[in-house]
């Protein structure tokens, strides 16, 4: 009945207002309107079926060979398979034996229909003459009489998933080694840590941040740069925001990106004796400082760009001055005095006094007469 309703519903501007008959080899089809009782969905089929003017014909199946025919395509398709398999278009890599279909090493191609294959797997591992072997074990089984494609994969996604292997089986993976922490710093600028911020609003030719920072005292330089920044580039900008004024560290930590595992990035510092420490594999976390940053600066962004999003590279400046002042511990102070003598404030103090200028003239007093002169 759903193939009925299916087929008027596409020809439906072909066969209204005309007559037509539906011959059906399904009796049960031939009652549909005569019925007692309908289901919710049979109900809403009759209110659209009432639109046509039709009549059900019942008709053997011996007699209906054209759907007969179309009804078991799925036995045609096999015929036809087994037609082709037998011809010379398959080259030599295939060929059939007594209907069946043998690849190279006389072993037997497994179709994917039904289950064959995982009963092939379950002989191959689970029973006592296997004896739930690993899938390496379980794959060399298999492969000696059966093929079929991605069969490793199967395996090795059946052996995985095994109950008893998983319940039953010692684990023999090998002990993982002990953590190899980073060297904690002695002095600012000793070892410093770089990290990319990229896919950002393109502003002029800037879409990317480099970040650096010095692991000893938290200070952090944001420098507004291309996506496309070259190994060359990146030691310029090093060389121009840290080298200029603090010197060579002795330490780089950064992560496994191209520009920084490159022969020119290595040979150069290796020259200026700095080691250049590569974070593990899939382990971004070895150079969590830097992340943890990169977190941090891309939030601030998020709190002051404009709608147009065009203005954070001049956001740059003043987000770096911000993360200083907010560290807060004797042990952060390092992060203004470690060049300088001073610590800034981002707190409006109040001056004392009756007037503006009144306390700027004595506070213009009191420091010259409070300096000791200079020779």
């Amino acid at each position: 009945m759903l193939a009925v309703v299916h087929c008027l519903r596409a020809w439906r501007q072909y066969l209204l207002g005309s007559s037509f008959v539906v011959k059906t080899d399904n009796s049960a089809t031939c009652h549909f309107f005569t019925q007692p009782k309908l289901t919710s969905k049979q109900a809403r089929w009759q209110e659209f079926l009432a639109e046509f003017d039709f009549e059900f014909e019942h008709k053997k199946g011996s007699s209906n060979q054209a759907a007969d025919a179309l009804s078991r395509k799925q036995k045609h398709a096999a015929i036809c398979l087994l037609a082709h398999l037998r011809g010379s278009e398959i080259g030599g890599s295939f060929w059939v034996e007594e209907d069946l279909l043998v690849t190279k090493g006389n072993r037997l191609y497994v179709p994917r229909a039904g289950d064959l294959r995982k009963k092939l797997l379950y002989e191959c591992h689970d029973t006592l003459w296997a004896g739930h072997p690993g899938w390496q074990r379980t794959y060399a089984l298999l492969k000696k009489g059966y093929f079929w494609p991605k069969m490793r994969d199967d395996v090795m996604q059946y052996t995985k998933t095994c109950p008893i292997c998983q319940q039953d089986k010692v684990e023999k993976v090998k002990v993982a080694g002990l953590l190899d922490p980073l060297s904690v710093p002695t002095r600012p600028w000793e070892s410093d840590s770089m990290d990319f911020i990229t896919h950002l609003p393109k502003v002029g030719d800037f879409e990317a941040i480099l970040v650096i920072i010095d692991r000893f005292s938290k200070y952090a330089t944001f420098i507004p740069t291309t996506k496309q920044c070259s190994v060359e580039m990146t030691a310029q900008l090093f060389f121009k925001h840290v080298v200029k004024l603090w010197g060579v560290p002795t330490s780089i930590v950064r992560d496994r990106d191209g520009r920084f595992i490159g022969s020119f990035w290595t040979e150069l510092f290796s020259f200026l004796g700095t080691s250049l420490n590569i974070s593990s594999s899939y382990h971004p976390q070895t150079d969590g400082q830097t992340k943890r940053f990169n977190c941090m600066l891309e939030e601030y962004l998020r709190y002051f760009v404009n709608a147009r999003q065009k203005n954070w590279v001049q956001l740059l400046d003043v987000a770096q001055f911000c993360f200083r002042v907010h560290l807060e511990g004797e042990a952060h102070l390092r992060l203004f005095l470690g060049g300088n003598q001073y610590c800034h404030t981002l707190l409006i103090i109040p001056l004392q006094g009756r007037t503006l200028t009144f306390s700027i003239s004595r506070r213009s007093v009191n420091r010259q007469t409070t300096s000791p002169e200079r020779t």
